[in-house]
């Protein structure tokens, strides 16, 4: 199997943060970027892990890489798209009365 060039991976990279970057402004309004953005860290970390670390060997390096990059940005945008989806429900019951 060859394997694919970091260009794409970076690419989608770059659209990823772009899309996190875009929803903090509005994390209400625009839950389904955050959602976009978990989704793609967590198709980055897969392909992180199914293409480079067998290129790249196992080492502290990747595992960073991996783990920090990818997986522990995880935590914040599930609470903050947790925190948008509590808040959007409040604003329309409350709008409601």
């Amino acid at each position: 199997m060859e394997t694919l060039s970091a260009l794409p991976y970076g690419g989608l990279g770059i659209l990823v943060g772009l899309l996190i970057f875009f929803s903090a402004f509005y994390p209400i309004s625009w839950v389904y970027l955050i959602i976009a953005g978990i989704a793609g860290k967590i198709i980055l970390a897969i392909w992180f892990g199914l293409d480079f670390v067998p290129a790249l060997g196992w080492n502290k390096r990747t595992a960073f890489q991996l783990i920090f990059n990818e997986i522990l940005w995880l935590i914040p945008l599930i609470l903050v798209f947790l925190r948008g989806c509590q808040v959007k429900n409040y604003l329309a019951q409350n709008i409601e009365k």
